[in-house]
């Protein structure tokens, strides 16, 4: 047995998600024929309370929206330039500090205190996993001395 009440709740829901019109009508249209009529909502009196709650949810989502939205094109326009320019500014921000970041591991690398620079990450595996994955990590290469020596 369809349970018609949890079936009304998600069409209501779905209307107010797409924003289409909430009215009985248009619950019945969109039911497939498990309402019929729209006097199979109105006349049961908690299908009709969860609709006229969604008509006034729907409601209060738009008048929501309506504020939200009152900046002109040119200024929304604006905005999302600025914003372009911020986030173009901080992958260039982020560069800069991962080629630094390689740089100063490096230059304690040289000077013989990785395994130093590694113990204050020891417990914070997570960390050294994500600075790989960004690749502030420089690549090691191990150069057999043994190797040269024969040559």
């Amino acid at each position: 047995m369809i349970d018609k009440s949890q079936v009304l709740e998600e069409l209501l829901e779905a209307m107010i998600a797409e924003d289409e019109d909430v009215t009985v009508r248009a619950v019945c249209r969109r039911s497939n024929g498990i309402f019929k009529h729209a006097t199979d909502i109105t006349r049961n009196e908690a299908r009709r309370r969860t609709v006229e709650g969604a008509i006034k949810k729907q409601e209060a989502i738009r008048t929501a929206v309506n504020r939200s939205t009152k900046k002109s094109r040119a200024e929304l326009e604006k905005l999302a330039a600025a914003q372009n320019a911020e986030i173009e500014q901080l992958q260039a921000d982020k560069e800069l500090l991962i080629a630094s970041h390689r740089a100063m591991i490096l230059s304690v690398a040289e000077m013989g205190g990785f395994a130093t620079w590694k113990r204050f990450f020891e417990r914070y595996q997570a960390a050294i996993d994500r600075l790989e994955q960004m690749g502030s990590l420089p690549a090691a290469s191990v150069i057999s001395l043994s190797s040269r020596r024969d040559a």
